[in-house]
């Protein structure tokens, strides 16, 4: 199957040309952009797959398994995970807030068109893929872009690590309340 150009791509998003200047500074950090997104295209599937599989083993499964919970609670620094995480903590609500905060942020720039006249799509959040940054060479060009690209980037990061542990921390926190 023939991948659509860059241009067709683009046009069947709806994704202009910048009407407006860019700023020379963030066009300057490009390379860093570019970085960011091959990055995130090699790592994040794998970091995703790691940390839920960390997280499952460390967080939900003692709460199913006994005989795990005493291996867990044996290992000091797994065991503190398991605790903070599987219980109502500080370190499970301030990991929430932070997944909160990146996703708001985000949220709170897309302006409600159907479609963006910027480099970074900030208004259309179904379009910012590493692939499609990738694809359509979709990087910041103004600083409220680059703002929104490096959350959008802190949030999949979250996403693929920390996400877990608080999800299967409420799987378990409910299994473990529901239970008593």
């Amino acid at each position: 199957m023939k991948q659509l150009s860059k241009d067709q791509w683009r046009k069947i998003h709806g994704i202009k040309e910048p009407k407006d200047p860019a700023d020379p500074n963030v066009v300057a950090r490009r390379m860093l952009h570019e970085s960011i997104v091959q990055w995130e295209l090699k790592w994040i599937n794998r970091l995703h797959l790691v940390s839920a599989s960390l997280a499952f083993a460390i967080v939900l499964f003692p709460v199913i398994n006994k005989t795990w919970y005493g291996f867990v609670t044996s290992i000091p620094v797994v065991s503190w995970i398991h605790r903070e995480f599987s219980s109502f903590s500080g370190v499970l609500i301030f990991s929430l807030a932070v997944g909160l905060f990146f996703y708001f942020y985000s949220a709170s720039k897309i302006d409600g068109k159907s479609y963006s006249e910027y480099g970074y799509p900030i208004n259309l959040s179904q379009i910012r893929s590493a692939e499609n940054i990738l694809h359509g060479e979709l990087y910041p060009r103004t600083k409220i872009e680059e703002k929104v690209f490096f959350a959008d980037f802190a949030g999949g990061v979250w996403m693929a690590t920390v996400f877990w542990f608080v999800a299967f921390g409420g799987i378990s926190f409910l299994i473990k309340s529901g239970g008593q």
